[in-house]
């Protein structure tokens, strides 16, 4: 019998978000750095490959997933384009090795509403894809690194290498499902 661990998605906030990352969006009143008619507010974007900043359109699929994957070497941005809607699951941090998945009560959800992107801490578990919502597709601008990026490309189907961990809770009899759309 299949264990079904419902997570019901809260709103993409700094606060809700800060053990996962941060989010991408204009930070508070005071900038990192300001001139005439400027403000710049600096994120902690980590790699140590070439980045690549690449286009991802996730489609409409049912709202379960049993795999969660996280890279160890970069950070990784997701920023939604035109407004787009969806879910997404995360989770902390949990040793180095591949199979060190997080636990499954651990998962969290958050409810992306187009108005900011958000920017993992290496490490960070999360669902493989984003999940739209009353939509038949999310587009997301997607800031990684070209080695990460090769490694996942060249998969037949997900699973762990050097750069990208995946953990599939499927054998063991478990799902996750989003509730409360």
């Amino acid at each position: 019998m299949a264990t079904t661990f419902e997570l019901e998605a809260e709103p993409l906030t700094a606060e809700a978000f800060a053990p996962y990352g941060q989010l991408i969006a204009a930070g508070s009143d005071v900038a990192d750095y300001a001139r005439p008619l400027l403000d710049i507010w600096h994120l902690d974007f980590r790699t140590d490959a070439p980045a690549r900043l690449q286009i991802m359109r996730y489609h409409e699929k049912p709202m379960t997933f049993s795999q969660l994957e996280r890279h160890t070497n970069v950070s990784e941005g997701r920023i939604p384009l035109n407004g787009a809607h969806s879910l997404l699951a995360v989770a902390g941090v949990t040793g180095p090795a591949p199979d060190d998945g997080p636990e499954p009560s651990s998962v969290c959800a958050f409810r992306i509403d187009g108005s900011c992107g958000l920017l993992f801490a290496p490490g960070v578990w999360h669902s493989l894809d984003c999940f739209p919502v009353a939509t038949s597709y999310a587009d997301f601008a997607l800031l990684s690194d070209q080695e990460t990026e090769n490694e996942i490309e060249a998969w037949t189907r997900p699973t762990s290498g050097e750069r990208t961990h995946v953990v599939d809770y499927a054998p063991c009899g478990i799902e996750f499902r989003f509730v409360g759309c």
